[in-house]
């Protein structure tokens, strides 16, 4: 999920994680598997039922005195796990309760899809650094610098409240290529980290300048209107927007679950009006789980082809 730090009512948290490679068990550590869950609304209408989940047998959950404290992923072709914890700061307890906050420490079915897509349609030509949105746990971000062995630019994106979970586990798994030692050097093609953005014109263009152009621009499950509200949906489009004019070579993908009333349809209206894209081309739909539905939406910008 992504959500647009600069809006009062539309709180940031993506559901995408990553793990390091650890086999030590802790003490009072249960690893069992875990089930991808799929967007709540709220807290309250989170289904605990797992037959309505998918389960990913790649990802388990870590758990202590019966409080889950971490992911550890195996992506299948990858070198080792990624481990991640997903505690989140005393301070940021009390948004769990509308569902925001607790959203970005879970891997996403449309995370999980969007990986799979692509790995298998793009990483055999020279689409390798990534900007993700929304990123959460950063999941995907973390998988693809894993996959590419660490030997490509990621930059994974969310709100402040969440920076401080997502740069530690990203220097957790990461320790020679995530900047841990700070040295500024941010434009580096073969480094991952992990960067508070607002979804403004300013916000991107400091990120841009900073950090560089991408080949891909990542985001996943980042337009629910019911949870997020509208001023989120338009405000990702419109940095998309910007995205798309300022670096028309970078591939935009949107990879989200469908729900009653998410605003997607016109989340891609406004963003094939601001006139710097390409028309979106639907490139993936899965509905094998008919409560979990996947659609993945690509574009680029005007002066190249999809």
């Amino acid at each position: 999920h992504n959500r647009n730090p600069n809006l009062p009512n539309a709180q940031h948290s993506d559901k995408n994680g990553t793990m390091a490679s650890t086999t030590e068990q802790e003490p009072n550590t249960d690893t069992t598997t875990l089930k991808e869950e799929t967007g709540p609304k709220n807290l309250n209408d989170v289904d605990t039922d797992d037959s309505d989940d998918e389960e990913f047998d790649f990802i388990e959950s870590k758990w202590e005195n019966m409080v889950e404290t971490g992911l550890v992923i195996n992506w299948p072709g990858s070198s080792r796990a990624i481990t991640l914890s997903t505690k989140l700061e005393e301070d940021n307890i009390a948004p769990l309760f509308n569902g925001t906050q607790w959203a970005g420490t879970r891997v996403w079915k449309a995370a999980v899809l969007a990986l799979e897509y692509l790995w298998e349609h793009h990483h055999q030509d020279d689409t390798k650094s990534m900007l993700e949105l929304g990123c959460g746990l950063g999941v995907p971000g973390m998988v693809w610098h894993l996959l590419h062995k660490e030997q490509n630019k990621v930059v994974l994106t969310d709100q402040p409240s969440l920076l401080t979970q997502l740069q530690e586990n990203v220097e957790e798994n990461f320790p020679a290529s995530s900047d841990s030692q700070g040295d500024g050097e941010t434009n580096k093609a073969n480094i991952i980290q992990a960067k508070p953005l607002s979804w403004s014109e300013e916000g991107l263009e400091g990120l841009l300048e900073e950090c560089g152009d991408f080949d891909i621009c990542l985001n996943c499950d980042c337009v629910y209107e019911p949870l997020y509200g509208r001023d989120s949906w338009e405000a990702l489009a419109d940095i998309l927007g910007l995205m798309a004019k300022k670096s028309p070579n970078t591939l935009l993908v949107t990879s989200v679950e469908r729900r009653n009333a998410d605003g997607l349809e016109n989340f891609i209206e406004r963003l094939e009006a601001t006139g710097n894209v390409e028309p979106m081309k639907q490139v993936l739909r899965n509905a094998d789980d008919k409560h979990h539905i996947i659609e993945i939406y690509i574009t680029r910008g005007k002066s190249t082809s999809s």
